[in-house]
């Protein structure tokens, strides 16, 4: 991708702030290089700090400087960041870009399956006070008639819950 093809306004008006991305509809992850620099580039000094390469998963480019631009900007606790085109392509770094990059992969994979495990949860969550409910009456009591339906159920949830914790346990960001 070269900047002929891509227009980067520096500024926030209600259009979008990338334009002319390439039409991409293919689902499948690959990896891109994402270039980003904050503030630093309005540094007159010339002592400014360069711009961040990030190497990451995405099925397209747009999602791929959408992840990017949001890493950098929570890293650099700013909303004063850009994506620079010239410098961004789909691939991994090549030729200069091949020495310091940040390699994001891992840590959005990380992301996805601890999204998917919070979905998880919450779809068990949901299921178990469905469930739980029919057994406790409008004071939050359980009648002693229903005590061994509740319990089961409960006993039920804290197995299938079990699961849940130990696959938590595997995504605590050690190898």
């Amino acid at each position: 991708m070269t900047s002929e093809h891509l227009e980067t306004p520096e500024r926030y008006g209600g259009e979008p702030l990338y334009g002319n991305l390439p039409a991409d509809y293919r689902q499948n992850e690959r990896p891109f290089t994402v270039t980003v620099i904050g503030p630093e580039r309005h540094d007159c000094t010339g002592r400014s700090g360069s711009a961040t390469r990030y190497v990451l998963d995405a099925c397209s480019t747009e999602k791929a400087w959408a992840a990017a631009l949001a890493w950098h900007m929570a890293a650099e606790e700013t909303p004063d960041c850009m994506v620079v085109a010239d410098e961004s392509y789909e691939g991994l770094p090549q030729g200069d870009h091949k020495l310091g990059h940040t390699d994001l992969r891992a840590a959005h994979k990380r992301r996805r399956e601890l999204d998917d495990l919070a979905d998880d949860a919450t779809e068990m969550l949901a299921r178990y006070d469905c469930l739980t409910s029919v057994y406790v009456t409008d004071d939050g009591q359980v009648p002693p008639e229903w005590r061994e339906a509740y319990d089961n159920t409960r006993r039920s949830f804290w197995r299938d819950g079990w699961g849940l914790v130990r696959n938590l346990s595997s995504l605590d960001g050690r190898d």
